[in-house]
């Protein structure tokens, strides 16, 4: 992990008592849990998933739209 950079997240009351918890359970300070789960997030959302690799006028689909239309829903 490079640099840290602070920043501010507001909790409502439930999840702060729900992470306190988790945090006497473990041993893990509340900005160690947070961290986890922002990587978390970026891993679901960012490096998980495959980038697109194809757009609307990908060369393999121009001119094929009525072609493909017509097997629609087969």
């Amino acid at each position: 992990m490079g640099g840290m950079i602070k920043t501010s997240v507001y909790l409502d009351d439930e999840l702060k008592t729900d992470l306190d918890r988790v945090s006497a359970l473990t041993g893990r300070s509340l900005a160690d849990l947070l961290r986890d789960g922002a990587t978390q997030v970026v891993h679901d959302h960012l490096r998980r998933r495959p980038a697109m690799q194809a757009g609307f006028n990908a060369p393999g689909l121009v001119g094929k739209m009525d072609e493909l239309l017509e097997t629609l829903g087969e």
